[in-house]
């Protein structure tokens, strides 16, 4: 069988990472870069193997021998582009977060509907090794029934990673471009999906965060403290956001860390790393009868995540499935509670989330 030929819009940093996914699949090949800086897609497309590259997305989409698309750009060019892929008979793959309103995935929704593709917003937390392990562990009830979940976000100053370029920074400090602050909403993304991936839906949101402008410059929303009701009974979430600002953080990616927990009635799971690795301990630990059992058998590369989740995609389509995660319906949900928690920091009350999905 041919492997579903893909092509990136977009080859900024965080493609890299999307790349790998391509090295070594089975089921997809990355055949085609497009990108508007001038000589970015030839050399990326050189760089990573693949056979054409394009300073216009548009002439990707024409190119009958595309078959998918991965969409890595700036938040306020998704919703156009994906209609105009789906549009154009390709699958899709977006990043997060999916749009800037919810009447936005609700267009790519419609589109994805009407051109019967796969349209799928890429959550590569959902696709971590440890946090795989975390689901299954409670999925088979070795914790029991799972109450609580807590996230703890730590950033820092990096020793090593990666460059953040000022071009980066430019666009996500413009709302009508990045959307709320960042730690609410962009990277925010990361972590109310995690939320979600315990324990499901989320009934309601309360969140503080500073808000202040300094200097002129954008709020940053840190240090930021978000917590939640999941539907369906008495589960509980949380989420602390923190910069310490002379920490050191040794990393290969991004000068931050992300710590996950979750309780249930007969023991917790913890997931001790993920961007980087503050702790140095075992990658996941479990807590049940009175005894730590330690897990170290596992990727714990934060770009493996990359790898996996863009193979999940690329298998999909071969095996002629309809949708994966994250899908269309799964994505609006968690924009729609990104939206609720940078409204209550704003407004200083609980919201619920069905606030935001009525659109």
């Amino acid at each position: 069988m041919p492997k579903v030929r893909v092509g990136f819009i977009g080859a900024g940093r965080i493609a890299d990472v999307h790349a790998l996914a391509y090295l070594d699949n089975p089921s997809g090949e990355l055949y085609a870069v497009a990108d508007v800086a001038p000589g970015r897609a030839e050399q990326r497309a050189r760089q990573w193997g693949a056979r054409k590259s394009y300073a216009d997305y548009r002439q990707m989409l024409a190119d009958k021998d595309v078959d998918a698309v991965e969409i890595l750009l700036p938040h306020h060019l998704h919703v156009d582009i994906t209609v105009a892929a789906l549009e154009a008979g390709k699958h899709v793959s977006l990043q997060k977060p999916t749009a800037l309103s919810v009447k936005e995935v609700d267009r790519m929704i419609a589109a994805a509907k009407k051109s019967g593709k796969i349209f799928r917003v890429i959550e590569n937390f959902h696709h971590y090794e440890p946090h795989l392990r975390a689901k299954s562990i409670i999925d088979a009830g070795e914790i029991g029934d799972p109450v609580s979940v807590r996230i703890k976000v730590v950033g820092g100053t990096p020793v090593g990673g990666w460059p953040i370029l000022p071009e980066s920074n430019a666009w996500r400090s413009d709302p009508a471009k990045g959307g709320p602050p960042g730690v609410l909403f962009d990277a925010g993304h990361h972590h109310i999906a995690m939320g979600y991936f315990a324990l499901g839906e989320i009934e309601s949101v309360h969140a503080y965060a500073d808000l202040r402008e300094v200097d002129g410059r954008p709020p940053s929303a840190v240090p930021a403290m978000i917590s939640w009701q999941h539907r369906g009974g008495a589960r509980y979430g949380s989420w602390e956001a923190t910069k310490s600002r002379d920490m050191y953080v040794r990393t290969k990616y991004y000068s931050a860390d992300d710590l996950f927990e979750v309780t249930g009635t007969k023991g917790i799971v913890w997931v001790n790393r993920c961007t980087a690795d503050l702790l140095g301990v075992p990658p996941l630990t479990v807590y049940r009868d009175g005894r730590l059992t330690h897990h170290s058998d596992l990727n714990t590369d934060w770009g493996d995540s990359f790898r996996r989740g863009g193979q999940a995609f690329t298998d999909a389509i071969a095996a002629g499935k309809k949708s994966t995660s994250l899908t269309g319906a799964e994505a609006r949900h968690l924009l729609a509670a990104l939206l609720a928690i940078v409204a209550s920091a704003r407004d200083h009350r609980e919201i619920k989330v069905a606030e935001f999905e009525q659109g």
